[in-house]
């Protein structure tokens, strides 16, 4: 039997971080019911006005500017935008910088930031935040001159921007240090890379022996995950695993367990007996539409007319989750059109919708597709946010499991042509068989465990 408290953090801004914390907390019920497992959306515990400040720009830059949120993540480098000063590029690197960092934080949200940090003791030197941030310790070293506390031209440019990340790291630092001390963990996973940032800094600073476990959730890596206190790995690919173990991460602390999925998912299910338990008509080619997440701005009236136009024996089942925009859309088209449209708010069951359906329309959120994955279920991708998804995007595409949607556009002629090729669709369906990782909440529980004591 095992001993021992399991602290689960993870950042409820999108649902996938969330759910895969959930998950793992299940499986861990699941194979230890004595244990205390505690999960927390770390923003929101270490202050609910900086979590939605948080969330509110985060939603403002991937709604209204892209490609912002997509030039502050680099998913190319798959690390922040610190770069070096010198020359010609440091002085347009700094603009960019300068010109992102104004959109992500405006002036009301810096100053909603700066009255409640305005009493928190500094915890991170600017070398420190730099380094976090993503720059060489040589670059950092060139940025900022901790004698005179001078940032260097044309980082410069952004100072007061700088200084503010600064507080709210520190802020974020002495709510982790906080909470470690007062839960007293005997292991700590995180699903989110911020709060294993944080953690990682702690542990550092306090020199605690605690266990800290990242779970990747994306099929990309961005660079804050790397850091030196993490004990274990959890990726979802053996590409993550080379690119760990180029980064000088030794074997032993990489387990290619998959992004965690509730097994259901991998539970074979009849599709025509599932449709009649769900209230869908059985003998009808069904399109599963996952829309919950940000972002997912489709319109789907080209799509549903060339269907009805070409003669097509097709439904469409939405999944709007928080996403109103989507349900009212589809709410208004179901009124337009003679395919049958099934409209969803939240769900607990998309095990059995994915079951019951013959393809996936969605944006590529790590967590999404592993699940569709797992369900043999064919994908049409759509919609992408720069960073993140856009490396998922890459990845499935180059694995050839899913189809590119595009902005939408393409939606209408691919589902079209899988309609009337269902070799294709079985060849996207073995493809996806040969990516999933079986079991992979449970093993990734088990691994948890294993750092607990027994009695």
């Amino acid at each position: 039997m095992y001993e021992g408290k399991i602290l689960l953090l993870a950042s409820f801004i999108g649902s996938g971080h969330k759910k895969a914390a959930e998950y793992v907390e299940l499986a861990l019920k699941e194979e230890a019911p004595n244990i205390e497992v505690r999960l927390i959306n770390f923003f929101e515990f270490a202050h609910p006005e900086i979590a939605s400040a948080i969330s509110s720009l985060y939603f403002k830059l991937l709604h209204s500017k892209p490609r912002i949120w997509g030039y502050l993540y680099d998913p190319r480098e798959g690390k922040a935008r610190i770069a070096d000063i010198s020359g010609a590029r440091g002085l347009i690197e700094g603009i960019r910088i300068k010109r992102a960092m104004e959109c992500a934080f405006d002036m009301d949200t810096e100053k909603k930031l700066a009255g409640i940090l305005k009493d928190t003791a500094e915890q991170l030197e600017m070398g420190e935040l730099l380094q976090m941030l993503g720059a060489r310790s040589e670059v950092a070293q060139k940025i900022y001159n901790p004698e005179a506390d001078k940032i260097k031209f044309p980082y410069s440019l952004i100072n007061r921007k700088l200084r503010l990340l600064r507080t709210l790291g520190s802020y974020f630092f002495l709510r982790m240090k906080e909470l470690i001390k007062d839960y007293m963990p005997q292991v700590i996973v995180c699903t989110q890379v911020l709060p294993c940032l944080f953690v990682d800094k702690v542990k550092e600073k306090e020199k605690l022996g605690v266990p800290l476990i990242a779970i990747l959730t994306d099929f990309g890596i961005h660079s804050w995950w790397i850091r030196p206190n993490v004990n274990a790995f959890i990726v979802p690919s053996s590409e993550i695993s080379s690119t760990l173990l180029k980064k000088g991460i030794p074997q032993k602390a990489i387990y290619e367990y998959g992004i965690p999925v509730n097994r259901k998912f991998s539970v074979p299910k009849d599709k025509i007996g599932m449709r009649r338990k769900l209230g869908f008509k059985p003998e009808l080619f069904t399109v599963l539409v996952m829309g919950g997440g940000t972002g997912f701005i489709v319109d789907f009236s080209r799509a549903l007319r060339m269907w009805e136009k070409g003669g097509l024996l097709i439904q469409v089942v939405v999944v709007a989750g928080e996403n109103e925009e989507l349900r009212r859309d589809m709410e208004e088209l179901r009124t337009k059109t003679k395919i049958p449209i099934f409209t969803f708010g939240f769900v607990d069951n998309v095990d059995e919708l994915m079951a019951a359906s013959d393809l996936i329309i969605t944006k590529p959120g790590g967590l999404t597709v592993s699940e569709a994955m797992a369900s043999c279920l064919p994908m049409v991708l759509v919609r992408v946010i720069q960073g993140q998804e856009e490396n998922n995007m890459r990845f499935l595409l180059s694995k050839k499991v899913a189809l590119d949607g595009g902005n939408g556009r393409r939606i209408g002629p691919i589902v079209m042509e899988l309609y009337r090729n269902p070799q294709k669709l079985d060849e996207l369906r073995r493809r996806a068989r040969g990516l999933v990782y079986e079991n992979s909440a449970g093993n990734t529980a088990r691994l948890i465990l294993s750092y607990l004591k027994t009695n």
